[in-house]
């Protein structure tokens, strides 16, 4: 009976598999610090998500929502990467790199506002570390 209950549930171990979008290996570590007013912005929420917009040079602007592509299978965009600002607003975070695309974009939430900062890709990478340089909330 126990041998037949194994051979039945077997097939089910397998069937819930899937792809995994993410190179565990390789990440790349971004730091930076983000100020509202002048004022480091402490206790921010920061959110990194994988885009497939094509970003033209490696500056990082405030973006509107509705520039950003997600990808288009997911009825929401998933964050690969959330952290907090510290006292004096920095940030210092690590993202796994996404296989289908190497674009990321910044998503800062603190309290009910929200903004948008992209984009990070190989124009401001440099052997797999981002300097943001200073945010503007």
């Amino acid at each position: 009976m126990k041998k037949t209950l194994f051979l039945a549930f077997t097939p089910l171990l397998f069937s819930s598999c899937t792809n995994d979008f993410y190179d565990g290996d390789t990440r790349t570590i971004i730091e930076g610090n983000i100020v509202y007013n002048n004022t480091p912005l402490q206790n921010a929420e920061v959110n990194f998500y994988p885009v497939y917009n094509q970003p033209k040079n490696g500056s990082i602007a405030e973006l509107s929502s509705n520039e950003i592509v997600y990808d288009r299978y997911q009825d929401e965009p998933i964050s690969i990467s959330k952290t907090k600002t510290d006292s004096s607003g920095k940030i210092s975070v690590s993202i796994p790199r996404n296989e289908d695309t190497s674009v990321y974009v910044i998503k800062i939430t603190h309290g009910k506002n929200t903004k948008y900062y992209g984009y990070i890709s190989h124009y401001n990478t440099n052997n797999y570390y981002v300097n943001l340089g200073t945010l503007n909330y």
